[in-house]
């Protein structure tokens, strides 16, 4: 009877284990939308679905420190090239996965990310680098932009531009607090309003997502 017990016990540490194996290994990614947040200044935001743009960017900020600690490319493990940049498609898991439980975002757009860093891995494949940055990950991917803090930090103050929707999908384009833009294509599923896209509509001579 003993020994059957210790079987048991360890059978059931042994399932737990790759139970927890299974699980992608999070950053501490809180699920408060917006901590401290002030009101925002267009009354527009307060409808939805831009109510739902301004939950997701105001939790982006409150949770872009421990995204920023995931790392998205790593040294090649191939001896013959390890000096060389590649994506890190564990690294890639890890943040789209951060970025579903915010609850804001459908699975197209995480299936858009996933096919861009398959491109970008295949361009670093053609043209190694060994200097990081990597071009074409060297940006914010949720503000599309190399610099955003002053945006985000101050996200209530941006302005709802336009907006086209109609049968539950359609898209919206913000003002950022500076002179950006960004338009968010929406749609509804399952009576929540999710983000499908997100591009930026600056200038962008140097958004490698538009070229």
């Amino acid at each position: 009877m003993k020994l059957q017990t210790n079987l048991a016990i360890c059978t059931w540490v042994l399932l737990s284990a790759c139970a927890s194996a299974d699980k992608p290994n999070l950053p501490a990614i809180g699920n408060n939308v917006a901590l401290n947040a002030a009101p925002p200044a267009d009354e527009a935001f307060k409808k939805q679905p831009a109510g739902t743009i301004l939950n997701f960017l105001q939790w982006y900020r409150s949770n872009v420190t421990e995204l920023k600690k995931i790392e998205l490319v790593k040294h090649s493990s191939n001896p013959d090239s390890a000096k060389y940049y590649v994506v890190d498609a564990d690294g890639t898991e890890k943040f789209l996965g951060a970025l579903q439980q915010s609850g804001f975002v459908s699975d197209g757009y995480l299936n858009k990310w996933r096919a861009y860093f398959r491109k970008c891995n295949d361009n670093l494949r053609k043209t190694p680098t060994t200097e990081a940055p990597v071009q074409g990950l060297d940006f914010d991917l949720v503000m599309m932009a190399k610099d955003y803090e002053e945006d985000l930090k101050g996200i209530e103050k941006s302005t709802v531009e336009n907006v086209k929707v109609a049968n539950d999908e359609g898209s919206i384009t913000l003002g950022l607090p500076t002179v950006g833009r960004l338009k968010y294509w929406i749609s509804k599923q399952d009576g929540k309003w999710l983000i499908e896209d997100i591009k930026d509509m600056r200038s962008a001579l140097d958004q490698a997502q538009n070229d």
